[in-house]
């Protein structure tokens, strides 16, 4: 018994991977920036110095994406370097490694306070109608932003709670690699809450 094609089928596996090829090589710069991070954390045991040098990694991809094809920016691997510059000038104006674990929940409050905004002013045109090129299916932009804000105020809250009351290490672990799973699994069910199609 032979199956009927399905066209719709084979056009989101085509968009699938095409998003795919599209995101890869900055999938895989956030990743390696973020695993310079921890091991130099490790290495070194100091934040700040370890922020310093990954945020000068960072500047460097910047500088390597005017010579090459692909793309190394895209998706959240532009807003990763923007972290890890931020995070340096944490470093560098204070001098302490509780202003560098302090960092994602500061911009995490702060990047909230902008979608809510987005939201609320724009009906998520600015930051959703970007972020729109990176979503296999039609999305709700105002909704988009809202959720993108929740998810803004979990992630600040989350990290002022492991950085406060667990370790220095436990709060590294945490920052390299449970944040980033936290964030994905909390990215799809925005995804979901404004996918116009998933109701």
């Amino acid at each position: 018994m032979t199956t009927e094609p399905n066209p719709q089928h084979d056009d989101e596996e085509a968009r699938a991977r095409a998003q795919w090829n599209r995101n890869k090589y900055s999938l895989a710069v956030d990743l390696s920036l973020g695993a310079l991070f921890f091991i130099l954390a490790k290495v070194t045991d100091d934040l700040s110095l370890s922020a310093l040098i990954t945020a000068g990694a960072g500047l460097a991809v910047v500088v390597v994406q005017r010579f090459v094809k692909v793309d190394l920016l895209g998706g959240l691997a532009m807003f990763g370097v923007f972290m890890l510059l931020a995070s340096a000038a944490f470093s560098y104006a204070f001098d302490d490694d509780w202003a560098v674990k302090m960092k994602s929940t500061f911009l995490g409050g702060f990047i909230a306070m902008l979608m809510f905004a987005d939201a609320l002013f724009n009906k998520g045109n600015y930051f959703g109608g970007r972020l729109m090129r990176y979503m296999p299916a039609p999305i709700d932009t105002r909704r988009f932003s809202f959720g993108m804000g929740v998810l803004g105020v979990i992630m600040a809250t989350v990290n002022y709670l492991v950085a406060t009351y667990f370790s220095k290490d436990m709060w590294l672990y945490y920052t390299s690699f449970g944040d980033f799973i936290l964030s994905m699994v909390m990215v799809f069910a925005v995804l979901k809450y404004a996918t116009i199609d998933g109701g």
